[in-house]
């Protein structure tokens, strides 16, 4: 037996049920027991968390799932995981996103190329993008609508700020995009009636 190859892929069936998703920072707070004024120290520390419940199924569709659960090995093992209600964009974006030159780590805006020319609205505010693929996925938020110039060149406003360095000409995913979550506990299970119907839910966080 050899250990799984992480990270896994979901199971394609069924959809997500309900999801929870938010965004953790670490952010450090002193407060002043006199005057209550306060100092707010923002740092890198960034990463997504999500809570996931899936909708009854039978035990057919199940044993994908339960396979899933069994091969994450509990907290070792790590899984791609992304917003179930945006898998497209509600922007028009077409082309091949890009990279347009080095970006460092915490920028918080990164400029593209290689989409469609002149496009209104290529990504609306609430749009996600993915840089990296894989082990190295990072999944972010873009926070403005963003048009396309006449070079098919724009720039992207997001959140979090960038997890990684990017390089010129690398790929930027804007369709079911992803990042790279770890389940919160490693008591993974699952439950079931004497109808052979099954209930899923699990808590994970972005690994990084």
């Amino acid at each position: 037996m050899t250990v799984p190859s992480y990270p896994l892929v979901l199971p394609s069936s069924p959809s997500v049920a309900t999801q929870e998703w938010s965004l953790s920072r670490a952010v450090g707070i002193t407060e002043s027991p006199f005057t209550y004024s306060q100092q707010v120290s923002e740092y890198l520390g960034c990463r997504w968390i999500a809570v996931v419940t899936l909708p009854p199924m039978k035990r057919d569709e199940a044993g994908a799932w339960t396979v899933f659960f069994s091969q994450l090995h509990g907290r070792r093992g790590t899984f791609l995981l992304g917003d179930a209600d945006a898998k497209t964009i509600q922007g028009s974006a077409t082309g091949t996103m890009l990279v347009n030159g080095a970006h460092a780590i915490g920028v918080y805006s990164v400029a593209v190329d290689g989409l469609g020319a002149s496009i209104t609205n290529a990504f609306k505010k609430g749009d996600y993008v993915q840089f990296g693929s894989g082990a190295t996925s990072k999944l972010h938020i873009i926070t403005d609508d963003i048009n396309t110039n006449a070079s098919g060149q724009a720039t992207l406003q997001i959140e979090p700020p960038l997890k990684t360095a990017l390089t010129d000409n690398s790929t930027v995913i804007y369709e079911n995009t992803k990042c790279v979550m770890r389940m919160d506990t490693g008591e993974l299970g699952w439950k079931s009636n004497e109808n052979s119907v099954y209930g899923f839910s699990f808590a994970c966080s972005e690994a990084i």
